[in-house]
């Protein structure tokens, strides 16, 4: 892969400021993990009162990513495997964590998760590539 500039213009999807359409996840970092808290509206519903799949994949990715850019620099998603185990509810409180689970020359590993209350929603591993 060649050398890529990558620039945060803060109107990331997941985490920009600046975006009004986004979710604007505010992340805490301590060491290697990072947290969040997000409560969906209706706006990330895909069935009725269901939050969106695609919605909990995104916060999934920025919990793992943004933790490895933070530590990192500027960094990829590569790959991500995720497990839905429990539906979200709009409007309920998701806590997502983030963790680096290893780190090589290139790749770095990582893990994160969402659970509601003590119920595991959704977990996730995936690679990253640091640019």
């Amino acid at each position: 892969m060649t050398h890529m500039h990558l620039e945060d213009d803060h109107y990331c999807f997941a985490c920009g400021l600046e975006n009004p359409y986004g979710l604007r996840t505010h992340w805490i970092i301590a060491g290697k993990t990072t947290s969040t808290t997000f409560i969906p509206d209706r706006k990330y519903q895909g069935w009725k009162g269901i939050v969106h799949g695609g919605i909990l994949a995104t916060l999934l990715d920025e919990a793992m990513i943004r933790l490895a850019c933070f530590i990192y620099g500027s960094a990829l998603t590569a790959e991500m495997k995720i497990r839905f185990v429990k539906t979200a509810e709009i409007g309920k409180r998701l806590d997502i964590r983030g963790e680096i689970i290893h780190d090589k020359r290139k790749i770095i590993e990582m893990r994160s998760t969402i659970h509601t209350s003590e119920i595991l929603i959704a977990h996730a591993t995936g690679k990253a590539i640091k640019m």
